[in-house]
């Protein structure tokens, strides 16, 4: 037998180093977390919603998914919706509260989805009106999980305030518990309507809001059952 003995002064040591090492870890994951991840979107699920409701959906093709240690989306899928309006939507993630706007979210294909000439509508929901290039679009994010009547918001603090009810739920609290999401996750699904007419000044109100009520009611009920 050759079995070699480690001295207690060994041993001290690489607890020593090994606990030195689990701090640093810990306090670069407090300082500095990982970087968000977005999901992708179930565009079948999606596409039996929009083409269920009536709306003579046909795909467009998708935009990247993007990511950096900042912000994190999914692909951008679309639709032409008819009546020369076309659909956009993508899952966005951040790594800080302070990010979390519809706008910031775009920034990851500004081409296709960041607003110019940029103003809020007033009432419920809370959208964004604008222009993609020349055409006048309508967006907003909508916030999935906690059951919310009104889950749409553009803004950081309309959309961090949705984030706080969501996580107060007793399903998303049950779920936080047992590992299965994090206590705040810091995303939403950006919502875009643009018109392709270039003879239409704006986005015709009721089938925004048929659409908003259509994407809500497909993307709450997959919410809760992942």
């Amino acid at each position: 037998m050759n079995d070699r003995i480690v001295s207690p002064h060994r041993l001290r040591a690489l607890y020593s180093f090994l606990t030195i090492v689990a701090t640093v870890a810990a306090t670069k994951a407090m300082v500095w977390p990982s970087g968000p991840e977005a999901r992708p979107l179930d565009q079948e699920a999606i596409t039996k919603a929009i083409t269920a409701s009536g709306f003579n959906a046909s795909p467009l093709k998708p935009l990247a998914a993007k990511s950096n240690s900042e912000l994190a989306t999914s692909d951008a899928i679309g639709y032409s919706i008819g009546n020369g309006l076309e659909l956009r939507l993508m899952r966005g993630a951040v790594r800080r509260r302070f990010n979390l706007q519809a706008a910031y979210l775009a920034t990851s294909h500004p081409d296709k989805l960041l607003l110019s000439r940029r103003h809020f509508s007033h009432g419920t929901p809370s959208y964004a009106m604008g222009l993609i290039q020349t055409q006048p679009a309508n967006q907003t994010c909508l916030v999935e999980g906690g059951g919310m009547k009104d889950a749409f918001a553009v803004t950081r603090n309309d959309l961090s305030r949705l984030i706080d009810q969501a996580s107060k739920s007793k399903w998303s609290s049950i779920r936080s518990i047992v590992g299965l999401q994090a206590n705040r996750s810091y995303q939403c699904i950006l919502i875009q309507v643009t018109t392709t007419d270039k003879a239409t000044s704006s986005i015709d109100q009721p089938t925004w809001l048929r659409t908003l009520s259509v994407l809500q009611s497909a993307l709450q009920s997959k919410s809760s059952q992942s």
